[in-house]
């Protein structure tokens, strides 16, 4: 009797594998492993966010019918900057994940995922907040110290494991945009380089130091009155020194706010008028190489504390996979894996009632030079048009 059932069992077993055609049966097998490690992923973040400080936010009011309704949110300081899936476990029959969860919080902010490096573009600003935002800075003008500064960072960053930035390329409109664009257009953000006029009387801190520069500032004022009213001295009478201040803005290009930004003193220095344009002085020159320096430094240093996340965009016509604006130069691979979220704080999901329940596994399967397509491995599908409302997070 039990040689008749073994037989009864393979032969099913057969008659199943004949009907079903062997790549259906490998992708239904993939989805439910998928699904099994997503769910492991979601209890581990849970047990995560209940080992964090959580807040609890309690709402209550009355209706028109006198019914008391309450309503309570938790939520947690602590972020999620990378999460990585150590292995997978099977603990009495049931999928765990064994989860290292970067944190991060005030007192402890560690370096982003090894490997990845930031996209951005850059673009230059005309401050209208100066009298002539284009006005000349001896025998130059604003738009070239810009274009000194933006030469200046993009070298600076050339070879940088960090960073990766472009010029950014301005189109006349959206069908130009449309027709000679690129993904590089849309890496996740943009340096935003200002030059504007410094009045160096702001910087100082005491009376006495102010008196001094507005007595010295009333003396060459008066010198050069004179000078002009010479008949050959206005000719050769030397550019005047200038005290400018370099301003560089990181932007998220996703909701065009700014996450860092700094300011720093420049000083154009007093050169001699010749007959013909001179280069831009040499000790500028240098001005701008240290304090861009002192820039990437800082910034880098400010964005290993934010939580990396891509935006992903729906491909028309293929239901089944998304693109992300990110690709290889970021260090993205093929089979690598994201978690899709509409919310970049991760633990605030956690530590609510069904918040996790719209989180979903996908994988890269094709990768480009600044974009990578998606295909989602487990969790609700959902419209292409909601697409654009989800970020990626590394897995």
């Amino acid at each position: 009797m039990l040689i008749k059932s073994t037989q009864l069992a393979r032969l099913c077993l057969t008659l199943i594998l004949l009907v079903i055609p062997p790549q259906v049966a490998a992708e239904s097998v993939k989805t439910e492993s998928a699904a099994v490690k997503l769910e492991a992923v979601k209890q581990a973040l849970i047990d995560l966010a209940l080992g964090t400080e959580v807040k609890l936010d309690s709402a209550a009011y009355l209706d028109s019918n006198g019914a008391l309704h309450e309503a309570s949110v938790m939520s947690t300081n602590t972020k999620v900057r990378g999460i990585r899936v150590l292995s997978y476990l099977q603990e009495a029959g049931i999928t765990t994940a064994r989860v290292d969860a970067s944190m991060l919080s005030d007192a402890s902010c560690p370096g982003f995922r090894p490997g990845i490096r930031r996209e951005a573009t850059v673009r230059l600003v005309l401050d209208p907040a100066n009298v002539s935002p284009n006005r000349p800075v001896g025998d130059h003008y604003y738009n070239e110290l810009l274009a000194l500064s933006e030469q200046t960072l993009l070298a600076s960053l050339a070879g940088s494991r960090d960073w990766s930035v472009k010029s950014e390329i301005h189109y006349a409109n959206a069908y130009q945009a449309f027709v000679q664009g690129s993904s590089a257009d849309n890496v996740p953000y943009r340096f935003d380089i200002v030059l504007r006029d410094r009045n160096p009387a702001d910087e100082l801190t005491s009376r006495k130091q102010r008196a001094l520069y507005h007595g010295a500032r009333a003396s060459r004022g008066a010198f050069n009155w004179v000078a002009k009213k010479l008949p050959t001295a206005d000719k050769y009478e030397p550019w005047p020194a200038e005290s400018l201040a370099y301003e560089l803005i990181l932007i998220d290009r996703a909701t065009e706010q700014p996450l860092w930004s700094q300011t720093l003193p420049l000083d154009y220095p007093r050169v001699e008028r010749g007959y013909s344009k001179d280069p831009l002085p040499i000790k500028f020159k240098r001005q701008v190489q240290a304090v861009t320096d002192r820039f990437i430094s800082q910034v880098t240093e400010q964005m290993d504390c934010y939580a990396q996340a891509y935006q992903l965009t729906p491909i028309s016509g293929d239901n089944k996979h998304m693109a992300m604006n990110a690709g290889f130069v970021a260090g993205i691979k093929v089979g690598d894996q994201f978690l899709l979220s509409d919310d970049a704080n991760i633990m605030d999901r956690a530590v609510n009632p069904a918040g996790l329940e719209n989180l979903s596994l996908a994988q890269v399967v094709s990768v480009s030079a600044h974009s990578a397509s998606l295909r989602q491995l487990a969790g609700p599908q959902r419209a292409q048009a909601d697409l654009r409302n989800l970020i990626a997070v590394h897995l």
